[in-house]
């Protein structure tokens, strides 16, 4: 006897497929109809998350068997699959369980049957656990096509084209049990349930409201200014917010070694050997429960003017995003907030580390083993008696001319913030006399460079990185799930959840990919097990030799078995991670060696490349407008390298502070000397963007009608692509399809097209929104008489019509005036291309489909 149904709703799939959900006092079902009955071999998958806050977006692939690669937009937990052969269906299932999934197994734990032309799968409640909500995303597959890796189709999200290959499900259905009046199936994204696309501006506190122009070259707070919280005021917020912004990272806000003296309010200056700069590396950190007493008007406050910033930004709809520096702290670390969650001294557990192992997994840190050379540690910041590092130079110029005796000298005037104990450097840090602690980029050894990350010292998450095999991992795995839980991670946790007790919703999480992925995803589970919104950004880089591979088994077989960092980090739950690939594929055209035709080979797999962090800029990077990078083009350089990058797939897009009015990063300011970046490193303010703040009013009223105008432009991008075509749409490169167009943008000497001009359609299934997006990428010569051709493949995603006199009409929506409408046909589309008069030099167009 079957039960009576309660509900149900019907969902339109891809390829004209229907499914219908229901549910019943005891069971849910999904209907699955085809458009017409299968005359071959099918396989039906269904997989399921139960909000359990584990699982994997990465489901298992084999050939004959589940075939091609399926990526999520969510974590499963259960995977059931239908095998139709010969009018007989078998039944298969898999758990994600112990850190994997489990085997292949048949099993009678649900029921199918087929009727009246559709699949039937009665899925008993039990079976989900708990869950009142479920996630699930349903696909089928021809297993015969392919060689046996099948042919994917008919799936729930209708906004994924069928075809042959790995495939990227963006978006899934919840299923909710307990729902009355509301849809009992509710459509989400990856990124954000109201679907609005993530568009970040990196705000570097320290010199965001910074108005002081004095600049003086390594000078002091007192004599260059910071920039602070109150800084960050209601009309500063409302002009980001107006240009397209969703997300403000706040960026060095952690309380960092410095050289300013705090004594007074407990935080007395920092031994001038651990500082890069007067300011101090904000990626030193030094209180991971405490901000930057700079950034306050009241020091003693600090705390509490944050929690006002954050009130401002969640005022508007504005999320907060702060750093999480995972990977390494500063050697002075030492918490004056939450003592007890010290690292080393509260290790083990809170009895304090073992000094004497190199590697513990209950040790916070690596130790390094007593040797000729150490202890005690010997910085490189001076040799011989003679400073090197450029602070410790700089410092010890100042004590020369104020008292050439007196190695204890304050700087300057009774005002000045930095008095002593501020010291001329000696190479020696008093923590590590009688022990030693691994450098934070992995560097073992009693005497690190200059180069070396050595004012920092590596965290310890049970992963020996010198293991050259790595294979000692003393945390839960897939290859020993049993293992305890390390101290780090729990302490790590800690850090998490007081951010977001106040308020923060999202974390930046510096240099992630050298963190084991199982760390991140137990935090990141934990995390949202609090706040199932929260925003996790990863700053990751797959060449990176000291990058950490998890050890699911499923990821390490992607890539033809050479896996990839990111599909580790997003597997874990990231909900993006930085594109670094496709930024220097850019550059690389203007540094004299590439084309635009290279882009496409940056482009990674879907997964990846609809989740990454885009950027043209950021604190790491160079400056656009730097007279020594990019050619030396200038601000306008970046209008087309940020219209491509921002608007060639679904991803994460974000704009450093600065970029959008042509700072240049011109000449030296500090410790970071001159290398075309801003500095993280000095007190200094950024004279281009200075004149934007324009006295804390944000108004532009000092900029140049050039930089209002690159201002304005950057503003039409930023909510352009919040448009459907751009957040939830497919991308289609054009690129290959033109290199032996000449038409296309060819210059005079050239062999091949797309050495300067690049494009590429974006088409969203669901509003039939579509746009040409190209950009001419000279620095000087216009494109004349430009042509682009359409092939057949490309008619084929935008779901034109191929009738011949089919007439496309496109509108530029970039641009500040209104263009001239283009016009053209399919047959032209196909033969010579759509035909564009002119595109000027560096200047990208958005043409939207009339």
């Amino acid at each position: 006897m079957r039960e009576m149904i309660l509900r149900e709703q019907t969902i339109a799939g891809s390829d004209t497929v229907s499914i219908t959900v229901a549910v019943s006092e005891r069971e849910f079902f999904f209907r699955y109809r085809p458009p017409e009955p299968s005359k071959s071999a099918l396989n039906i998958c269904v997989a399921l998350g139960m909000q359990r806050q584990i699982g994997a977006a990465i489901l298992p692939f084999a050939q004959h068997f589940e075939g091609s690669t399926v990526f999520l937009p969510f974590k499963s937990d259960l995977l059931l699959s239908v095998e139709v052969r010969a009018g007989q269906i078998v039944r298969f299932l898999r758990r994600w369980e112990r850190w994997r999934w489990s085997e292949r197994e048949q099993t009678q734990a649900f029921e199918i049957t087929q009727e009246n032309g559709e699949f039937v799968f009665r899925i008993p409640q039990p079976l989900a656990g708990a869950a009142k909500k479920i996630d699930f995303a349903i696909y089928a597959r021809d297993p015969n096509a392919n060689n046996g890796w099948g042919w994917f189709w008919g799936c729930s999200d209708r906004s994924v084209a069928s075809g042959l290959g790995d495939k990227y499900i963006s978006h899934f259905h919840q299923l909710d049990l307990d729902s009355v009046r509301g849809p009992l199936a509710t459509l989400h994204g990856r990124h954000r349930p109201d679907k609005a696309r993530v568009r970040i501006y990196q705000l570097f506190v320290r010199l965001f409201g910074n108005t002081n122009e004095t600049r003086k070259q390594n000078g002091t707070l007192a004599e260059n200014g910071v920039g602070r919280f109150a800084d960050i005021n209601d009309a500063a917020l409302n002009s980001l917010l107006q240009m397209g912004f969703t997300h403000i990272w706040l960026t060095g806000v952690l309380q960092q070694a410095t050289a300013t003296d705090y004594s007074e309010f407990g935080q007395p200056a920092d031994d001038t050997d651990l500082l890069k700069g007067l300011a101090g590396s904000p990626y030193a950190i030094k209180d991971y429960f405490d901000v930057c007493p700079d950034y306050a008007q009241e020091p003693a406050d600090r705390l509490k003017e944050f929690g006002h910033l954050v009130e401002r930004l969640h005022a508007r709809d504005l999320k907060a995003i702060i750093d999480l520096v995972a990977n390494h702290v500063a050697r002075s670390c030492d918490s004056c907030i939450k003592p007890d969650s010290n690292f080393g001294s509260y290790g083990c557990n809170g009895a304090g580390d073992d000094v004497t192992k190199f590697f513990d997994p209950n040790n916070n840190f690596f130790y390094l083993t007593p040797d000729g050379n150490g202890p005690p540690l010997r910085l490189p910041t001076w040799k011989d008696g003679v400073p090197q590092s450029a602070t410790c130079q700089v410092v010890a110029a100042l004590c020369e001319r104020r008292n050439p005796n007196d190695l204890g000298s304050p700087f300057d005037s009774a005002q000045d913030t930095i008095r002593a104990p501020l010291q001329r450097c000696d190479g020696i840090f008093e923590g590590e006399t009688t022990f030693g602690r691994v450098t934070g980029n992995n560097v073992v050894s009693w005497t690190p460079h200059l180069n070396d990350w050595y004012e920092t010292v590596k965290l310890n998450y049970g992963f020996d990185f010198t293991d050259p095999s790595k294979s000692i991992r003393e945390y839960p795995n897939a290859r020993a799930p049993e293992k305890a839980i390390p101290d780090t991670w729990k302490k790590m946790d800690q850090v998490i959840e007081h951010w977001q007790s106040m308020g923060v919703d999202g974390f930046r999480c510096d240099m992630s990919h050298m963190v084991p992925p199982e760390f991140w995803s137990w935090a990141i589970a934990q995390a949202r097990a609090r706040k199932p919104d929260v925003f996790f950004i990863g700053e990751a880089y797959d060449d990176d030799p000291s990058k950490v591979p998890g050890s699911d088994p499923v990821i390490a077989g992607l890539n033809w078995g050479k896996g990839n960092v990111m599909f580790d980090l997003l597997n874990a739950g990231f909900d993006a991670v930085y594109d670094a690939p496709a930024y220097r594929a850019l550059k690389r055209i203007y540094d004299g060696s590439g084309w635009a035709n290279d882009i496409d080979r940056e482009i990674a797999d879907g997964f990846i490349c609809h989740n990454s962090v885009r950027y043209a800029e950021n604190h790491d990077e160079v400056r656009l407008a730097s007279p020594s990078e990019w050619g030396g083009v200038g601000m306008e350089v970046g209008r087309g390298v940020s219209a491509i990058l921002y608007g060639m797939s679904r991803g994460v897009i974000m704009l450093y502070n600065g970029q959008e009015v042509g700072e240049p990063a011109a000449g030296p300011e500090g410790f970071g000397g001159d290398d075309a970046r801003t500095s993280i490193f000095d007190y200094w303010s950024m004279p281009e963007l200075v004149k934007w703040v324009d006295g804390h009013r944000y108004d532009g009223g000092q900029l140049s009608p050039e930089q209002k105008a690159l201002r304005a432009f950057y503003g039409r991008l930023i909510n352009l692509v919040g448009e459907p075509a751009f957040q939830d749409g497919e991308f289609f490169p054009l690129n290959p399809a033109n290199h032996d167009n000449p038409g296309f943008g060819r210059l005079p000497g050239e062999q091949a097209s797309g050495h300067w001009l690049y494009a590429f359609l974006r088409y969203d299934r669901s509003t039939e929104q579509k746009f040409l997006v190209l950009a001419n990428l000279h620095p000087t010569s216009p494109l004349r008489e430009v042509r682009v051709r359409l092939p057949e493949t490309a008619l084929h995603f935008l779901n034109l019509d191929e009738t011949a006199n089919r007439n496309i009409e496109l509108n530029d929506r970039l641009g500040a005036a209104r263009a001239p409408e283009i016009r053209s046909t399919v047959a032209e589309a196909l033969g010579a291309g759509i035909s564009i008069s002119e595109v000027p030099p560096l200047t990208p167009l958005y043409l939207e489909f009339g």
